[in-house]
């Protein structure tokens, strides 16, 4: 079992959809990062993971 799992996260910003069936799972211990230019979404699924 995972010490943090997400499945089937989704995003919006009114009609648009920012983040469809984001799926993660960590170990406890592990490192994960989000990588990519600025304004292309990696910090999307960041609050919804806090929600």
């Amino acid at each position: 079992m995972s010490f943090l799992e997400l499945a089937g996260v989704q995003k919006h910003f009114g009609t648009t959809v920012a983040v469809e069936d984001f799926n993660l799972s960590a170990e406890r211990g592990e490192f994960v990062s989000f990588l990519g230019p600025s304004g292309c979404g990696t910090r999307s699924p960041s609050p919804t993971a806090g929600s």
